[in-house]
């Protein structure tokens, strides 16, 4: 025990020691080269000379990160990493068992993911040894922090989406924290933690998105850590954690929440999971994957067609018709990408030549009183129908004069909420078709069904109409369910409960929402859109 002791000691204040010369160094050659660091390599090499071999693989990789902050003697590999950032670079960070490995073997297969970062748990020849006996836990810590430094420079370099399902911050402000609070790391080894942290913080990169998991229950967690352990038998060595521990363990993270983006300036999603629901309902799985996209701008991937091969479909369309055309872009859904169409079909036809016009009932933010826009951020100038009436359109454009010569294109946004129209299928298909025989091209988009799975007001007409009127076109967009990999073909309107917690709306409530967060697209067949809706 003694010798254990003494060994732990020992490796601290070698540490110590390599940290003390390298600062020295830092502070003393203002200007680096090859030849003043290899001689400050030598001399730091034969203070570790008579220490284990494991211990000295990690005073190797500590100069070797050093070498790579100071862009000495780098291959090809880190030169081009050190001058490169990933598209995309997702980690997480939770407590043990919370489901981290679950949702980022779902969220890489989900996003094709390029380049992935596991937890080297295996790979640290002093963990297991550290989860029985604190005498390993810095070598153990250290060791994960220059790994996990040196894998997420690899991640960020990488091309297309990294994702890891830890992250070096996750070791410095989680786990070592956690370690010293528990009493596996003394007060001299977590401040001498710190200073490695400090040494090699300009080059740790920092996620494009860190996903916080934290557990509903602490006793779903602790059901959460038995499954983990039992699906995966070379886990058994990790702590026997007690409700205290894993208590002190949840708050450290929920304190992060707030910290991380002021600290470290990386966006953060919090996330609230059940870590048991998380192996038994691939369905939640698919609602923290959407979750992560959507704060990522990825939900563009899950629509098809894609926007810009819907331009081009639409185009083709109206090149092979011979005359003025009614293009009906639409989807059973939200969130399927119709204004993005409208907004890219409207720019390369040019924005001058057209005129866009949306109906009021229709208008859900501030940035909508002037334009169109899209939830990716395209814009089409526009006017707003405050009586929701497809027949101001027509008294618009006589009143001002306005030509097909001189505007060729007019687009008109969500169309199905025109109400004036509601009950009145033919008005609605009349005022269309009297403007495309007026010489303009009519672009609309609009959603099919409303969240009770029932046609919107006159879009069942329009369809027909597209069927049988050979100067009418259609072009459907979709995108994918919330909650499965089938396409949408409804949308979900949530509320909140009583209990403040999310419930599906009823049928029967159809007050009007206006605001994106209360709907979601929904497949209908395993994931519907209302409650207690007819048969």
């Amino acid at each position: 025990m003694v010798h254990a002791t003494s060994d732990r000691q020992q490796f601290c204040q070698k540490l110590a020691k390599v940290v003390e010369e390298i600062n020295f160094w830092e502070k003393k050659n203002r200007l680096v080269t090859e030849k003043n660091f290899f001689a400050l390599k030598e001399k730091l090499l034969t203070q570790v000379l008579n220490l284990p071999i494991n211990e000295k693989l990690i005073f190797y990789r500590l100069i070797d990160l050093f070498a790579l902050k100071h862009k000495i003697n780098l291959n090809k590999i880190f030169t081009s990493i050190i001058n490169k950032n990933a598209n995309k670079y997702i980690g997480f960070l939770g407590p043990l068992g919370v489901g981290k490995s679950t949702i980022s073997q779902i969220l890489i297969k989900d996003l094709k993911a390029n380049f992935v970062v596991k937890e080297p748990h295996r790979k640290n020849p002093f963990w297991a040894k550290s989860q029985q006996n604190p005498d390993y836990m810095l070598r153990s810590q250290i060791y994960f922090l220059l790994s996990n430094i040196f894998s997420d420079i690899k991640a960020k370099a990488s091309s297309g989406i990294a994702v890891s399902d830890t992250s070096t911050l996750t070791d410095i402000l989680m786990w070592a924290k956690w370690y010293y609070e528990v009493g596996f790391l003394t007060s001299e080894e977590y401040s001498m933690y710190q200073e490695v942290v400090r040494l090699f913080k300009p080059i740790i990169p920092s996620p494009n998105l860190l996903v916080i998991l934290l557990p509903d229950k602490i006793e779903n967690l602790i059901e959460g850590i038995k499954r983990r352990q039992k699906d995966e038998p070379w886990r058994k060595g990790e702590l026997n954690f007690g409700f205290k521990d894993l208590k002190i363990q949840i708050q450290r993270v929920d304190e992060l929440c707030q910290k991380i983006t002021d600290q470290w300036g990386v966006p953060v999603l919090k996330i609230t999971v059940n870590p048991v629901a998380a192996y038994e309902n691939p369905s939640l799985s698919y609602d923290y994957v959407y979750q992560i996209r959507r704060e990522l701008n990825l939900l563009g991937e899950l629509l098809e067609p894609q926007p810009q091969e819907a331009v081009k479909e639409i185009l083709r369309k109206m090149a092979e018709s011979r005359g003025r055309t009614v293009i009906l872009i639409h989807s059973k859904s939200m969130f399927s990408g119709k204004t993005t169409v409208s907004c890219l079909l409207a720019s390369e036809l040019g924005k001058r030549k057209t005129l866009a016009f949306q109906p009021r009932a229709a208008v859900r933010y501030q940035s909508q009183e002037k334009a169109i826009v899209s939830r990716d951020g395209y814009r089409l100038k526009a006017k707003i129908i405050e009586d929701n009436d497809l027949e101001t359109i027509i008294k618009y454009i006589r009143k001002k004069r306005l030509s097909p010569k001189q505007f060729p294109y007019i687009f008109i946004d969500e169309v199905m909420l025109f109400i004036a129209q509601a009950s009145q299928p033919k008005k609605a298909i009349a005022v269309l078709d009297s403007l495309r025989k007026k010489g303009f091209h009519i672009i609309a988009n609009g959603i099919d069904f409303t969240f009770r799975g029932e046609y919107f007001t006159f879009m069942k007409h329009l369809l027909k109409e597209v069927k049988k009127n050979k100067f009418w076109h259609e072009i459907e967009t979709s995108t994918r369910c919330r909650y499965c990999d089938r396409r949408a073909k409804g949308t979900r309107r949530n509320k909140i409960g009583k209990d403040g917690k999310i419930i599906i709306a009823d049928y029967h409530d159809t007050v009007f929402l206006p605001g994106d967060s209360t709907y979601e697209p929904v497949c209908q067949e395993e994931h519907f859109s209302c409650r207690r809706g007819p048969k």
